[in-house]
């Protein structure tokens, strides 16, 4: 089969002249993290679960405190972009991306290819060149029955919604990735803020204060949080249960 791509004269046209191809999973988040909650919850050793959002905390101390009254004996403060409130991190802020769904069914434009039927969708990125920045990544990702296309990449950026120049960027893009957006509109649209860090904090805490009470620190990923998640994970629990202490 066939990658879904623009054609060569249009990459040619943009300034494109050669790409890198792998072949890395992709994760559709909804489902995955579906999954992952009904593996926990199906756990035999689980006791108590508790995933509805409350007030936030407002310090580790206040996080401290109601896991003791809850009988706890360890946190893992995996709270993202919180953890700037709660910890006082200074290093940690947002970087904010939009995105723009299409319906995976959607109208695509025309390639001039005669063998649509052996075309596969291809997750596609560029961070350079006319059609993409650091700040202003061009990309298209299939992700189960939608397409997710993108974005921004902005520091300290805490602008809920899509500003207008955005959507239309972002229509662009979808456009240059094959999506037919004279025939069809995006069935939804994104707003987040990756938790950006210098470096992931990944450490015992060496502030608390609470002899009973051992609080590993993992946050801090930014845009790589699908990518690394696993290492992390495992790297949590490795502190969690060793005797090693914080570094600073």
């Amino acid at each position: 089969f066939k990658l879904r791509i623009p054609s060569q004269n249009e990459m040619l046209s943009a300034g494109y002249t050669h790409a890198y191809l792998f072949h890395p999973p992709i994760v559709d988040p909804p489902r995955m993290l579906t999954t992952m909650l009904n593996e926990i919850k199906s756990h035999p050793k689980l006791v108590d679960m508790n995933i509805e959002m409350g007030e936030g905390y407002s310090s580790l101390k206040e996080m401290v405190e109601d896991a003791e009254n809850l009988k706890c004996d360890a946190i893992i403060n995996c709270t993202g972009l919180g953890a700037a409130n709660i910890c006082k991190d200074p290093a940690l802020i947002g970087g904010r991306g939009v995105l723009l769904h299409y319906d995976r069914s959607c109208a695509r434009r025309e390639t001039g290819s005669s063998d649509q039927e052996l075309m596969r969708d291809a997750a596609i990125l560029t961070e350079e060149g006319k059609w993409g920045s650091r700040t202003d990544p061009s990309y298209i990702i299939p992700r189960g029955d939608v397409f997710v296309v993108g974005g921004t990449y902005k520091e300290e950026d805490y602008e809920q919604g899509i500003r207008n120049e955005e959507r239309k960027k972002i229509k662009q893009n979808a456009w240059d990735w094959g999506i037919d957006t004279e025939r069809v509109d995006p069935i939804g649209e994104w707003t987040g803020f990756r938790p950006c860090r210098p470096n992931v904090r990944l450490e015992v805490d060496s502030t608390n204060s609470s002899a009973d009470m051992k609080v590993v620190h993992s946050y801090g990923a930014g845009g790589s949080g699908w990518t690394i998640f696993a290492g992390i994970a495992k790297r949590s629990v490795d502190l969690l249960f060793s005797s090693e202490k914080s570094k600073d």
